[in-house]
């Protein structure tokens, strides 16, 4: 007979204790779906330190050609993407961005392409440009570069016209329609 009231008030307690917990949860899950949501959630989309319109900023990026910078692309069409090795928007917007270097190279324009991380990881995303355009580099995450044009998501996407004026940008894959025109 004792086991039989030992085990009715283990069986009590445990109840009482996991009642316990329950209540506890509901309470801080009541608090959490009342609660307000962040204000950085609502900030809306992304941006760039530039935009359409500006003038392009100062910067040099040392690539396979030569150092290169605002001033040595003025008087062309460029196309600057920045490119992130481990990102599938990345990778999925090459497509569009061969058209676009195919499309308007041979007229002059330049395809600019920076890809934030250390080269060994940057290998086959660089071998992937290589074929489009000789100005490409890499450069740490949050890079001199990307700060300049204040690039925080990947891919972004800034087209410059022939005078250094923004004529485009869009960040993530399909966001630029000059890479859906075909022409800068």
């Amino acid at each position: 007979m004792s086991y039989a009231i030992t085990g009715l008030a283990l069986l009590a307690a445990v109840t009482l204790v996991n009642a316990l917990l329950t209540f506890a949860v509901i309470k801080r899950w009541r608090a959490t779906v009342a609660a307000p949501a962040p204000a950085a959630a609502a900030s809306g989309p992304p941006a760039l330190a530039v935009h359409e319109g500006d003038r392009t900023p100062a910067f040099t990026l040392h690539t396979p050609r030569g150092e290169v910078s605002e001033s040595t692309l003025a008087g062309h069409p460029v196309l600057i993407c920045f490119l992130r090795p481990d990102c599938g928007p990345t990778r999925e917007s090459l497509p569009e961005i061969h058209r676009w270097a195919e499309a308007n190279t041979p007229s002059g324009a330049h395809l600019v392409a920076v890809v934030s991380g250390r080269p060994p990881e940057a290998g086959p995303l660089l071998e992937a440009v290589g074929p489009l355009t000789e100005l490409t580099a890499t450069e740490p995450p949050n890079g001199p570069v990307a700060g300049a044009f204040g690039v925080r998501h990947h891919p972004t996407f800034v087209l410059l016209d022939s005078d250094g004026t923004i004529a485009e940008t869009g960040i993530g894959q399909g966001s630029l329609p000059a890479l859906n025109l075909l022409t800068a």
